[in-house]
């Protein structure tokens, strides 16, 4: 196992953390000491250890994760010295690879990744830009590694970790809309996550057909299924997702 050096211990740093030993990853992981609190957790809690300060992470580490805020991740790493054997992920959001060499030279070989909360539950699906062999296995802990080739296919995928935030709201629509005297709070909200997570799969399970075709098959001619599906298409519910994404899209374009 390669020690692991974590750069930032707020929220992301802490569920991929979690991830990582909940799926078995054994590795030494070193912290830096900024938030002492969640330091301190994850030192108790998850077989960590906290460094002195950030460049004793990165002299000690063989992979160093950057997970500072966006605003901070570039003033924070040019102020520390790599070796060239080592290996930069960052699980910032739009910072892209051009920006990181513009402080660290070219030198450094960096990969960009972006896991998402589930990570804690071992359920991340996690975007890797570009493939490396070492942290492809890394993220596999957490969930899956989804590879690609291509920074740009990375950004747009990037939309999908907003996304995936969205879905919290959903299931708290549906349970709210399902729940009452004949239905149990709790009981809905565990249909409700149930169904979806048994949707997921199923799509996966599936990929000679589209989701969109595997929900025509379901809900046909007669069924309650295509009734309030047909309701849905009619209010035009789907159309604010598409452009909840369009505006992130957009955002993500004035950023580069």
């Amino acid at each position: 196992m390669k020690t692991l050096g974590f750069i930032g211990v707020g929220e992301l740093a802490l569920y991929t953390i979690k991830g990582l030993r909940r799926g078995g990853y054994d590795g030494a992981i070193l912290l830096s000491p900024r938030n002492r609190e969640k330091a301190a957790l994850l030192q108790q809690q998850f077989d960590c250890r906290v460094q002195r300060d950030n460049q004793a992470v990165v002299a000690n580490s063989d992979f160093v994760v950057i997970s500072t805020r966006p605003a901070d991740c570039l003033e924070t790493l040019a102020e520390l010295r790599f070796r060239p054997d080592q290996v930069l992920i960052s699980v910032v959001a739009g910072v892209d690879i051009a920006q990181f060499r513009g402080v660290l030279g070219e030198n450094l070989k960096i990969v960009r990744a972006m896991p998402v909360s589930s990570a804690a539950a071992a359920a991340s699906p996690t975007l890797v830009y570009p493939d490396h062999d070492y942290v492809r296995k890394l993220f596999a802990y957490c969930g899956n590694s989804i590879c690609v080739d291509n920074e740009d296919y990375f950004n747009q995928g990037s939309i999908l970790a907003c996304v995936y935030s969205w879905f919290f709201a959903l299931f708290e629509a549906l349970t709210q809309a399902t729940q009452g005297p004949r239905l149990p709070a709790d009981v809905a909200a565990e249909l409700v996550m149930g169904m979806a997570k048994g949707a997921a799969e199923l799509a996966l399970a599936s990929r000679d057909r589209s989701p969109g075709q595997i929900a025509e098959s379901i809900a046909t001619d007669g069924t309650f299924s295509k009734l309030g599906l047909d309701l849905l298409k009619t209010e035009g519910a789907f159309e604010p997702w598409r452009k909840a994404c369009k505006l992130l899209e957009q955002q993500l374009a004035e950023n580069d």
